[in-house]
């Protein structure tokens, strides 16, 4: 594997404690997810790198913003919104590992109806590997008690 990816596993941790433990939950969830649906070895590996880097763009974000506590205000939101742009910028261009990765990032806020962002896109344009991240995404945000938002 390219060392530059553990880097992007270091950055997270070092920024916010519970950004790094949910990028960990993901990984496990999407995993899990991943296997019941019976992806290949190779797939599946993907699939975890994917769920473990999808908020890797948060590092390129205010830490006001990530670690405000309660609602972000309408500007704050946008802002959020572009960790999705940053995470596959970050990660297109990495000798060494599949572009679904860089992709997942993106595509991981997208939804089935074409109301996420930062696209619009839907249905059979988001890719499978940020379909089952965004559902590892939602339910680890909503398990967990830190009252983290799902952006």
């Amino acid at each position: 594997m390219n060392p530059e990816i553990y880097s992007l596993f270091d950055e997270p941790h070092a920024d916010n404690e519970y950004t790094y433990r949910h990028n960990i939950g993901v990984g496990i969830i999407a995993t899990y997810l991943g296997m019941k649906l019976g992806l290949s070895k190779e797939n599946l590996s993907a699939l975890t790198l994917a769920a473990m880097l999808h908020d890797v763009g948060k590092t390129r974000i205010s830490d006001n913003i990530v670690e405000k506590p309660g609602k972000l205000n309408e500007a704050e939101y946008e802002d959020m919104k572009r960790h999705a742009i940053y995470g596959y910028e970050l990660l297109k261009n990495i000798p060494g590992i599949p572009p679904s990765i860089a992709l997942t990032a993106l595509q991981h806020h997208e939804r089935e109806d074409g109301q996420g962002y930062p696209q619009g896109k839907s249905g059979k344009d988001i890719n499978l590997h940020a379909k089952i991240v965004a559902i590892a995404d939602v339910f680890h945000a909503m398990s967990s008690s830190s009252g983290y938002a799902v952006l």
